[in-house]
C-alpha cells in the first residue's frame, strides 16, 4: 500500500517536471521570434474582418442645399457659360433677392440666384420660355399645369413651369416633379421601345381589331375575324393611339420581364438625379397576360412626373442615349471662382436603332395623328412651318371626385435633327406638357389649337407655341380609369403641360384620382 502510494507520488511529481519543462520551452521559442518586416504577410485566422478604412467625407459646399428658383432673379449675362470656364460678371441688376429693372431684356439676361454668401448660383432656365409657359397657364385659367423644357444636347433645363389656379398653396416645383399624374397612352412608347428591342414587331406590323376606341375589354384582346376588320400597323398605333394594336402585340409577344425591364430601361422605377428631388415613376406590370396588355397599352398601374416625361422624349431625340437634367448652368464663388458641379455622363439605355425608328413614328403623331389639329390648320398648312415634330399624346379621364381630364404631350423638336447633329441652328427641344382640366368643362371645338396664336398675339403664346414646338391639344382618346389609389403625398396633380382652355369655375379639390390608370 505504501509502496504503491510513493511509486504515484513519484510520476506524479515527473509529470509535474514534464509540464513546467514544455511551458519553459515554448516561452523560450515565442521569445525568439522576430517581428515580421511591413512587408511581409501576416496571417489571420478564418474569422479575422478586413478593417474597415473610412473614406473622407466631401465637406459640404456653402450654396449646397441652398438652391430656390423662386429666390432667382433676371441679370443682363453674356453667353451661356460652359464648365470651367472663366465666369462672366452680371452687370448691376439689383441687389441679391431684389427685382431686375425693367430695362433688363430676357433675351440678354439669366437667372440668377445670390445665395447670401457670395456665391452666385446661374440657372440654365430661358427666362423668356419660362415667363411664357407661366403666363399661358395664368391667362387660360388652367387648373393644374405644368411644362417642362429641356435642351436635349445636354438635358439642360429651359423651363420648368408648375401652376395650380384651384389650389394656390401648392408648391409649383411639386407639380413638375411629383409622379402624380397617370402616364395613359405615353406608356404606350416604352411598350412599342420593347416590342422593336426584342424584334417580335416591326413599324408595318399589322393587327386587326375592333373596338378599344375608349378602353380595353378582355374579349377586344382576343382575335375574333369576323368582327377585326380594321386593320393598323404598328406605326399607326403610335401616331394614332390605336390601345388594342399595341395591347394585342403586348400580349402575344411581351412577358412581364421584358416590358419591365424596358420600363427601368426608360427610367420608370428608378431614380432620377437632378438638383431638386423628382418623384420616383412607378410602373406595376402584371403577371396576369391580360392586365398586362392593358398596361401595355396606356391603362392603369403606371405614373409619370412631368419631368420624367420630357425625359422620356429626350431619349428617343438623344437616339437611346440618356442624361439626367440639370437646371444649374454654374456656381461662382464670392472670389470669381467657378465652382460649378460636373456633369453626370450620358449613358445608353436603347438601342439607337429602335430610339430612331420610333421617333419616326412619333413623328406621325403631328402629321396625321391625334395632335395634327394642334400642328396643322384645316387647310393641312402647318403653324410651325419647317420644324418636324415627334410627339405622342396621352389622356385619360378620372371617375373619382373630382374627376379631371388628364391631358399629356411628350416629344422633341426638330425630330429630324437628333441631339449629335450640332451642325444644325435649331437647337431641338424636348418637352412634356400635361393639363388636367375639368370633366365639366366645356369641349374644345374639333380642329381648333389649345394654345391658338391666331386669336391670341401675346408674347407669352408666340414663344411657347411657335418657339418651343408645343401644343397642348391632346386628341388621344380618352381613358376611362378603373381604379385608384390614395395620396401619399400632399400633391398629386398634373405634369409638363401646356394649357387648355377651361370654362370651370366652381372650386374643387386637388385631383388626388385615378392614380392606377392610364
Amino acid at each position: 500500500m505504501t509502496d504503491g502510494r510513493t511509486t504515484r507520488g513519484r510520476l506524479g511529481g515527473l509529470g509535474a517536471l514534464f509540464f513546467l519543462g514544455s511551458l519553459g520551452a515554448i516561452a523560450f521559442y515565442v521569445q525568439q521570434q522576430e517581428v515580421p518586416q511591413a512587408r511581409d504577410d501576416v496571417r489571420k485566422t478564418a474569422t479575422l474582418l478586413p478593417e474597415v478604412v473610412e473614406e473622407p467625407t466631401t465637406p459640404t459646399l456653402p450654396w449646397q442645399d441652398r438652391l430656390d428658383l423662386s429666390a432667382a432673379i433676371l441679370r443682363p449675362f453674356g453667353p451661356t457659360p460652359t464648365p470651367g470656364a472663366k465666369p462672366a460678371e452680371p452687370g448691376a441688376a439689383g441687389e441679391p433677392g431684389g427685382v431686375a429693372p425693367a430695362t433688363v431684356d430676357p433675351a440678354q439676361a439669366r437667372l440668377v440666384q445670390d445665395v447670401g454668401d457670395g456665391h452666385r448660383i446661374l440657372l440654365t432656365l430661358d427666362p423668356t420660355l419660362q415667363e411664357s409657359a407661366l403666363q399661358i397657364f395664368r391667362n387660360r385659367e388652367v387648373p393644374y399645369a405644368a411644362a417642362v423644357i429641356l435642351d436635349v444636347e445636354d438635358n439642360a433645363v429651359l423651363a420648368l413651369a408648375g401652376h395650380s389656379s384651384m389650389d394656390p398653396k401648392v408648391d409649383p416645383l411639386e407639380v413638375v416633379t411629383a409622379a402624380w399624374a397617370p402616364a395613359a397612352s405615353t406608356f404606350k412608347l416604352v411598350t412599342t421601345a420593347a416590342l422593336l428591342d426584342s424584334q417580335q414587331a416591326t413599324p408595318s406590323t399589322r393587327v386587326c381589331f375592333h373596338g378599344g376606341l375608349h378602353g380595353i375589354e378582355d374579349d377586344d384582346l382576343r382575335d375574333d375575324p369576323a368582327h377585326d376588320v380594321q386593320c393598323e400597323t404598328l406605326g399607326d398605333a403610335v401616331a394614332h393611339s390605336y390601345n388594342l394594336v399595341i395591347g394585342k402585340l403586348a400580349l402575344a409577344h411581351l412577358p412581364q420581364d421584358t416590358l419591365l425591364h424596358m420600363a427601368k430601361a426608360l427610367r420608370f422605377e428608378v431614380e432620377i438625379p437632378f438638383e431638386i428631388p423628382i418623384e420616383r415613376s412607378p410602373a406595376h406590370i402584371p403577371a396576369d397576360p391580360i392586365e398586362r396588355a392593358k398596361v401595355a397599352a396606356g391603362f392603369w398601374n403606371v405614373d409619370l412626373s412631368p419631368m420624367h416625361g420630357a425625359l422620356l422624349a429626350s431619349i428617343f431625340a438623344r437616339g437611346g442615349i440618356y442624361q439626367p437634367p440639370h437646371v444649374i448652368a454654374q456656381v461662382i464663388g464670392p472670389d470669381g471662382t467657378d465652382l460649378s458641379p460636373a456633369r453626370t455622363k450620358p449613358e445608353r439605355v436603347l438601342n439607337q436603332d429602335v430610339a430612331l425608328a420610333v421617333g419616326e413614328m412619333m413623328v406621325g403623331t403631328t402629321r396625321s395623328g391625334t395632335a395634327k389639329k394642334s400642328f396643322r390648320d384645316p387647310q393641312g398648312n402647318d403653324y410651325i412651318p419647317g420644324v418636324p415634330v415627334a410627339a405622342k399624346t396621352g389622356s385619360l379621364t378620372g371617375k373619382r371626385a373630382p374627376a379631371l381630364n388628364y391631358n399629356w404631350f411628350i416629344g422633341y423638336a426638330p425630330a429630324d435633327a437628333p441631339a449629335g447633329a450640332r451642325a444644325r441652328r435649331r437647337r431641338p427641344t424636348a418637352a412634356a406638357p400635361i393639363t388636367p382640366s375639368p370633366t365639366s368643362s366645356s369641349p374644345k371645338p374639333s380642329g381648333t389649337p389649345a394654345i391658338d396664336c391666331r386669336s391670341n398675339a401675346s408674347t407669352a403664346c408666340s414663344e411657347a407655341a411657335r418657339i418651343t414646338t408645343k401644343a397642348t391639344r391632346n386628341t388621344d382618346p380618352p381613358s376611362t380609369s378603373r381604379k385608384s389609389a390614395s395620396c401619399p403625398r400632399a400633391m398629386r396633380r398634373s405634369t409638363t403641360t401646356t394649357p387648355r382652355p377651361t370654362t370651370a369655375t366652381a372650386p374643387m379639390k386637388p385631383p388626388c384620382i385615378a392614380r392606377r390608370s392610364a
